[in-house]
C-alpha cells in the first residue's frame, strides 16, 4: 500500500490502525492490516529513521493513532526455544500520530 492509497482509504474512514515494527535499532517500517506501506512507485517497504518521523508521516496521512510493536530480542540471547517455551508476544504500545507540520 503506498501512502497515497493509505491516505484515500483513511478519508474513507476504511483504514485498519497501522503498526509501526521496529525492524532494527533505527528502522521502522509500517503495516496496515496485511500490507506493508511503501512509497509512491516502489515495492520495497518505506523505511522511517524513527517512531516520530513514521508516526507524522502517518498523521499527514490523516490519521490519528496506532501502534508501536517491538518483537522481543530475548529468544536468541537467553535461549528460550532450547528451553520448549513459547516465544514471548511482542511489546505493542498505543501511539498518537503527530498532525502538526
Amino acid at each position: 500500500m503506498t501512502l497515497s492509497e493509505l491516505k484515500r482509504r483513511a478519508a474513507r474512514g476504511d483504514c485498519p490502525e497501522p503498526e509501526i515494527h521496529s525492524v532494527e535499532g533505527v528502522v521502522y517500517v509500517v503495516h496496515v492490516g496485511d500490507e506493508v506501506l511503501t512509497p509512491a512507485r516502489s515495492e520495497r517497504a518505506l523505511r522511517f529513521p524513527s517512531v516520530y518521523a513514521a508516526s507524522h508521516a502517518l498523521g499527514r496521512a490523516g490519521l490519528e493513532r496506532g501502534w508501536l510493536v517491538h518483537a522481543s530480542p530475548y529468544d536468541e540471547m537467553i535461549g528460550r526455544p532450547d528451553e520448549g517455551l513459547a516465544p514471548p508476544a511482542p511489546l505493542r504500545t498505543p501511539v498518537a500520530f503527530a498532525t502538526e507540520e
